[in-house]
């Protein structure tokens, strides 16, 4: 119980530490975004796109959040807590927590890894798209935050009102952070990846947690099984 206890601490130090600075990266992450740059980009009048035509290629301004608005792409963040916050390309900076409802769960539902894009690799290593807006997603632990656990324990919550079904066997424990994963399928995209459990989650199961030479075992629904222990848990 004492071991049980010292995980569901580390976690929420964490969760406080990732959610008290403005703008934290991954592991992988930390410090390379600093050095993105954009290109002024003029398509040819016969390669444009409908929406293209309606942007003044020609304007004086061209910073780079200029051209990455001509561009259609704009880059978010996701806290420890699952807070999508939008962000600036390079800059250490927030500019406000996106709260919409359905254009969280739009944001969630459409996410993947930015594998076929490949633009501000490696920062961003996640990418949702809606229509001709390019989201691109960075985060502290991962893309997908559990926010709450519903329906009696079978569904694990994420964005505002998306679920995916929550399995004990498929909980795996991060050494490095503290943090407890989970898998799931995200429903447009069909994106594979590990989503993390908030530390309310957690601390909500950690009254199962055991442990002993083996590793942790957890309680759940009268069952009780052990969590798989990774050095490291990547999305």
């Amino acid at each position: 119980r004492a071991m049980a206890a010292h995980l569901v601490s580390r976690l929420l130090r964490r969760s406080l530490s990732c959610g008290s600075r403005r703008l934290a990266s991954n592991g992988s992450n930390e410090g390379k975004h600093t050095n993105l740059s954009i290109e002024p980009e003029n398509p040819k009048e016969e390669e444009m796109q409908p929406w293209q035509k309606w942007i003044n290629y020609d304007s004086k301004y061209k910073a780079p959040d200029d051209e990455l608005n001509r561009k259609r792409h704009y880059f978010y963040y996701v806290n420890a807590k699952g807070q999508l916050f939008r962000a600036r390309m390079d800059i250490d900076s927030l500019e406000g927590e996106m709260k919409e409802t359905r254009f969280k769960d739009r944001f969630f539902s459409n996410l993947m890894r930015n594998d076929g894009f490949k633009e501000y690799l490696p920062s961003y290593e996640f990418l949702s798209i809606n229509l001709y807006d390019h989201y691109f997603c960075r985060y502290a632990c991962s893309p997908i935050v559990y926010t709450d656990l519903v329906e009696g324990g079978s569904f694990l919550q994420y964005g505002s009102s998306l679920k995916t079904p929550f399995n004990v066997d498929w909980l795996t424990y991060c050494e490095s952070t503290g943090a407890l994963f989970h898998p799931v399928e995200l429903p447009k995209s069909g994106c594979n990846l590990n989503g993390a459990l908030s530390s309310s989650i957690t601390e909500s199961l950690v009254e199962g947690i055991e442990s002993d030479y083996h590793g942790y075992t957890i309680e759940f629904q009268g069952r009780r099984v052990p969590i798989k222990s990774e050095k490291c848990v990547k999305p």
